[in-house]
């Protein structure tokens, strides 16, 4: 795999262990591991991916569950699927009915995203600045 699509895998797999909010610690990071080595897998098909539900994450390949990981301590309600570069949540009813992947979209997600959260704050503190710079100018003028 090349370097840069290793760099994307690794950077979906934090994605999907930050939305299901699991801290920092040697158990996320062996699973971390893991999964970015599955999903960087040369011999790995392309629709293969990983589920995570109700405590446990799954990495499925050709519909079925290859390897299992509980993680009881994730705090997500959600269903949520991901392959080695893109997230989203799924219907958990579906999936669980059919195996059917309907794919709900990643809003709530995104701030399961490296670096969004302190962006955005930088970004309002900016904005605060900037109205009170403007509201000086006003008193002053």
């Amino acid at each position: 795999m090349k370097t840069p699509d290793l760099q994307r895998t690794a950077y979906t797999v934090e994605c999907f262990l930050n939305a299901l909010r699991l801290e920092d610690g040697p158990e996320r990071t062996k699973i971390e591991e893991t999964l970015v080595r599955w999903l960087a897998d040369p011999t790995r098909l392309k629709e293969d991916h990983l589920l995570y539900s109700q405590g446990n994450i799954a990495c499925y390949s050709q519909g079925k569950p290859v390897h299992n990981f509980a993680v009881p301590q994730a705090k997500q309600a959600q269903t949520i699927w991901s392959n080695d570069a893109k997230l989203s949540t799924i219907d958990g009813a579906a999936f669980s009915r059919s195996g059917q992947l309907v794919m709900l979209g990643t809003a709530g997600l995104l701030l399961a995203m490296p670096g969004l959260v302190a962006a955005k704050e930088a970004k309002d503190q900016q904005r605060s600045s900037n109205n009170n710079n403007n509201n000086n100018n006003n008193n002053n003028g």
